[in-house]
């Protein structure tokens, strides 16, 4: 029930987001950059791709528990259960998001929400796809109070559906309702690599739970976005593995069988002794851009929105379709969100997209002409589309001058 809040807040979601923009247009303030947002939300796109067989490591114990240790018999159809449930859901979203702050092989699942150096409602998209694989048992103990399955999908749905709005800066201080709930001003310090504000304020919803546990922080300061080792990549994939890839090498440079082991749940940050030397990347005084062809920003949009048209198929097809054709629509959608990420990083890797656009074209025929006869008018519609990008790109990238591009 989660996912499905989820699609349902979408339509929401777009529209809070072109309002966003639209009222940035009037007060010339820019908050956006296209390469970003695209990256943020193709991160969103590879968290519905690659997280369902994760959510099993969630549902499978809870429903277990609730089943077999539930100590409460709780009404569902009561509304004080809703409400009880629905604060003890926040609860267990603080120490879990906190605890993904707090150890350094946590934070490799969580700082991918945190590698954007901009601030706008697209940035609330920009998720950890694997994030759900280290969550999960902070929930567990609501299916030993009694919490039904479904309700709590539904309220954790609810709950993260709460947290879209308050990623943006535009909406200052609100006042009383500062003292009991998560606001943009709140959350911006949450984003905040000042260090008056590196981790503070983990609340979803509540921001008391930060005031009890001692997290909270006022913004006070102008914000620096992003994180202390910036990833300084458009490809939504490097930004899932980037921590754990610096964890990787300095456990491979170490000397210490025991550091090699424990640097993973250590706190986040901590390096072996004899590998602190080895630089890490930190920030700029500027935030990460590239250069590429101005006249690319189109040709970017369009391959955006066919990728998001090929996540709507796979959605579609989870359910109905044979076991095989998911999964290739998931190789397909993930291998386009590295290849337009890299493309706004100025590099000239056009083989890459160009043999993306055509072996998705030859999948679509040989998928409509063997597999799926009656549908075939899709797979030439598709293999059309592909050839015609494939032109589309060539044209744009013949003689363009790579510069940088205001975003």
């Amino acid at each position: 029930m989660s996912v499905n809040i989820a699609v349902m807040a979408l339509p929401l979601y777009i529209l809070l987001m072109l309002l966003e923009l639209a009222y940035e247009r009037h007060a010339g303030r820019h908050t956006w950059r296209l390469a970003d947002s695209v990256t943020s939300i193709n991160s969103a796109v590879l968290r519905l791709v690659l997280e369902g067989p994760l959510r099993l490591l969630l549902l499978i114990p809870y429903a277990w528990l609730y089943e077999h240790a539930r100590v409460l018999e709780l009404d569902a159809s009561s509304p004080w259960v809703w409400l009880g449930g629905f604060v003890a859901v926040d609860l267990c979203f603080y120490w879990a998001h906190r605890s993904l702050h707090r150890y350094n092989l946590l934070w490799g699942a969580h700082q991918p929400h945190h590698s954007s150096e901009d601030f706008n409602l697209s940035t609330a998209l920009r998720k950890g796809a694997l994030q759900t694989a280290f969550d999960w048992p902070f929930y567990l103990p609501l299916a030993l109070l009694g919490v039904p399955l479904p309700l709590f999908l539904l309220l954790l749905g609810i709950q993260l559906a709460y947290q879209f709005w308050i990623h943006t800066q535009h909406i200052e201080r609100l006042g009383w309702l500062e003292q009991i709930l998560v606001t943009p001003s709140h959350h911006r310090v949450h984003h905040g690599q000042n260090d008056c504000y590196i981790d503070k304020n983990h609340g979803g919803v509540f921001i008391v739970w930060d005031k009890l546990f001692g997290t909270f922080a006022e913004e006070r300061e102008p914000v620096r976005y992003g994180v202390t080792t910036p990833v300084n990549s458009f490809d939504p994939l490097r930004l899932q593995l980037s921590w754990w890839r610096l964890l990787w090498a300095d456990a491979q440079a170490t000397r210490s069988w025991w550091d090699k082991l424990r640097l993973w749940w250590m706190p986040t940050g901590w390096r072996p002794t004899d590998v602190r030397q080895r630089p890490w990347p930190k920030m700029g005084a500027q935030v990460f851009a590239c250069a590429y062809p101005a006249n690319l920003k189109l040709y970017a949009f369009i391959q955006f929105l066919a990728i998001n048209a090929l996540t709507l198929a796979f959605l579609a097809s989870v359910k109905r379709a044979a076991a095989w054709e998911p999964w290739l629509l998931a190789v397909a959608i993930v291998v386009g969100c590295i290849s337009l990420g890299r493309l706004f990083e100025g590099r000239r890797l056009w083989r890459l997209e160009a043999a993306r656009l055509l072996s998705l074209a030859l999948l679509a025929l040989a998928w409509g002409a063997y597999l799926a006869p009656a549908q075939w008018w899709v797979g030439i519609g598709v293999a059309g589309f592909c050839l015609g990008s494939l032109l589309g790109l060539h044209y744009l990238l013949r003689g363009a001058p790579f510069r940088a591009v205001a975003q």
